[in-house]
């Protein structure tokens, strides 16, 4: 019987054998760059899960590199740490899609990138491999769509997704056999680390470091899942799609397995969106908006803000209680004020010390949140996060600024030119100087990334 989870797998090692578009190189090449800046930020600044997740792993001098740290690892424990560095900061890529989000390159270049150190791959096998992961990760959003975050559900995209997505591309990085790749996905899947949004709630607000964590998690279990595949250990034939499997567990009504057999080379690996502020993506919108609009209008002629979004935005980013950074990464309020009081919106601007600025906090004083029912629809259609801000003064609007996503109005120079400045902000100019080669030419400069 052949399995939709075969079909899949089958479609996506095709990839293996298909010359890599200039475009996917590009693509691959941003996502790895962006990964590996933002977690050595955050290993050097000992931010978030960073600050406790060394506890668990034993330096080996000759293992993995570990992004922003002076010690190496083993394989999954190299992952495990630069898969909770990666998501330290929430600076990381968004998947923009109408039937899910989520994050991609914070577990698979992680996991990818240690298993290719260990085993010296790099060069075009290590592209196709990433190329197998992130069009696998499409159709596995696309395939389980948002039940598992939807009401009192609230499972981790992140955790639930890209692990398996991951797991795919780190058998496709060994070897071209389909029976090793199934089961590499099969004991990924079954022995899923499904992180919880438990913290990450305006409600309940701890908004604590559990996230980073569970990133890592999921970065060391795809590794795992592999090097167990490579032992001899199997999974169900239907991990995926069986009865109890995982769109069945994670599903909740809403999973289409069929979108599965998406064609892989069709997978737009540009839905794949790099964040230019850090802070969550559904903020976003709404701060490059506040940035245009600080252009225009001297904030002392303020006097109320009314930030539009999507209904999901407008509950779940609603807090004003910035205690410590993730929270002020996950408040609108916060985010826009700051954008507007300090016409920038940077790393420092999201540190604890920015956090309690008078300006800010009164201004945030002046922000309502309104769930707008027609960007809600833009949201569930297109899968972005659009937003519009309007300043009053008194009861008249003065201005207005709506945005698609973060990069309006910019074309391509402006692209990169921003691109480069968050890698100037993360990064040391020697490391600014190896990424950039890399984006260049990711076929050549692999072993770049393979340095602490």
């Amino acid at each position: 019987m052949t399995t939709l989870e075969r079909q899949w797998i089958d479609n996506h090692l095709a990839l293996l054998r298909a010359p890599l578009p200039e475009s996917v190189r590009e693509v691959l090449g941003i996502l790895v760059a962006d990964t590996l800046a933002i977690a050595s930020h955050a290993r050097r600044e000992g931010i978030g899960g960073t600050q406790v997740d060394r506890v668990l792993v034993a330096a080996q001098p000759r293992g993995c590199a570990v992004w922003g740290a002076d010690y190496r690892a083993a394989p999954a424990d190299a992952a495990f740490l630069n898969g909770c560095a990666a998501e330290a900061l929430d600076f990381q890529e968004v998947l923009i899609n109408p039937r899910n989000n989520g994050h991609a390159a914070v577990v698979i270049v992680p996991a990818l990138l240690a298993l290719a150190e260990q085993r010296a791959i790099g060069g075009e096998r290590l592209l196709h491999a990433l190329w197998v992961a992130f069009a696998g990760n499409i159709r596995l959003a696309e395939a389980l769509g948002r039940g598992h975050r939807a009401g009192n559900p609230g499972f981790r995209t992140t955790s639930v997704v890209a692990p398996v997505a991951a797991a795919l591309g780190a058998a496709a990085l060994v070897s071209d056999e389909a029976e090793l790749a199934l089961n590499s996905v099969a004991l990924c899947a079954s022995a899923l680390n499904a992180g919880l949004l438990a913290g990450l709630s305006p409600q309940v607000g701890s908004y604590s470091i559990d996230k980073d964590l569970a990133v890592g998690f999921a970065a060391r279990h795809a590794v795992q899942a592999l090097q167990l595949a490579e032992a001899g250990a199997d999974g169900p034939r239907q991990s995926l799609t069986g009865e109890h499997g995982w769109l069945a567990s994670f599903g909740f009504g809403g999973e289409q397995p069929q979108a599965l057999l998406g064609d892989a080379f069709a997978a737009d690996l540009g839905s794949y969106a790099i964040k230019p502020y850090p802070a969550c993506f559904g903020c976003q919108s709404a701060i490059r908006a506040a940035l245009m609009l600080a252009e225009r209008v001297p904030l002392a002629q303020i006097d109320r803000i009314r930030v539009e979004v999507n209904q999901g935005s407008a509950s779940s980013l609603s807090t004003r209680n910035v205690g410590n950074s993730l929270a002020a990464r996950f408040s609108l309020p916060y985010a826009v004020s700051g954008a507007l009081v300090r016409a920038r919106s940077g790393l420092a601007d999201f540190e604890m010390p920015a956090l309690g600025d008078p300006a800010v906090q009164a201004c945030m004083q002046r922000v309502e949140l309104y769930a707008s029912p027609e960007l809600s629809a833009q949201q569930r259609a297109t899968g972005g996060f659009p937003a519009v801000v309007r300043l009053f003064q008194g009861d008249r609007e003065i201005d207005a600024q709506a945005c698609e996503g973060p990069q309006d109005g910019l074309d391509a120079a402006g692209r990169q030119a921003l691109f480069e400045a968050k890698l100037g902000a993360l990064c040391p100019p020697p490391l600014v100087a190896r990424l950039l080669a890399f984006v260049r030419e990711p076929e050549r400069g692999a072993s770049l990334l393979f340095q602490s």
